[in-house]
């Protein structure tokens, strides 16, 4: 299948690649993701935020259909850089669906590293860092991380055995656990998120 609909924004591709116009495509989710958080530290401070986004059997099917062109079931070096560059590269006007807030005031990520895809049971995986404009201090803060979509379009969920993991700090220093998003629900007019509530003593 060889279509430009990847060239455009990642909202659009979406709506092309389930068949439906705008308005219903914003009113619930058509694209689910499973996602796993890493947190790294250096010297106890935050430096970057790993992801890893599996996708729903369907869409993944619909983008290995696209961007695995000889059909190995797998993706190799230039197979992961159009993908990159027609599908997730747009996601950098959306913070890439992940939001860090610290005291309230959210923070942008500097750059994307380490971008790779994979396939695990035949979904479609997105692999990558986002790299902070700074080390983060979490000690004494209200700290909060959540992954989501605002136009609803997307379902983005940390989920699976290990949602959340750190490394580069001693146990103990930083716990986290799931919260209520309903504020950033109450500011954006939209489905109440999940959040990851991070104290570090």
């Amino acid at each position: 299948m060889n279509s430009p609909r990847h060239f455009a924004p990642f909202f659009a591709c979406l709506v092309l690649v389930v068949g439906l116009n705008g308005s219903s495509a914003l009113a619930h989710p058509h694209v689910w993701v499973t996602g796993a958080s890493t947190l790294y530290f250096e010297n106890d401070l935050l430096t970057k935020v790993g992801m890893r986004w599996q996708f729903d059997a369907f869409f993944s099917q619909v983008l290995t259909g696209d961007f695995d062109t000889n059909k190995d079931g797998q993706f190799d070096t230039d197979e992961t850089e159009a993908m990159k560059a027609q599908v997730f590269t747009s996601l950098r006007d959306y913070g890439y669906f992940t939001h860090l807030r610290v005291n309230g005031t959210e923070t942008i990520f500097d750059r994307v590293e380490k971008f790779s895809t994979t396939v695990d049971k035949g979904e479609l995986v997105f692999i990558f860092d986002l790299i902070l404009p700074e080390p983060l201090d979490l000690r004494s803060t209200k700290t909060q991380l959540s992954l989501y979509d605002p136009s609803i379009y997307v379902d983005i969920v940390l989920g699976g055995e290990k949602p959340l993991v750190m490394q580069g700090i001693d146990a103990g220093k930083c716990n986290w656990s799931f919260a209520s998003g309903e504020d950033i629900a109450n500011e954006n007019g939209m489905l109440t998120p999940q959040v990851v509530k991070l104290s570090c003593g």
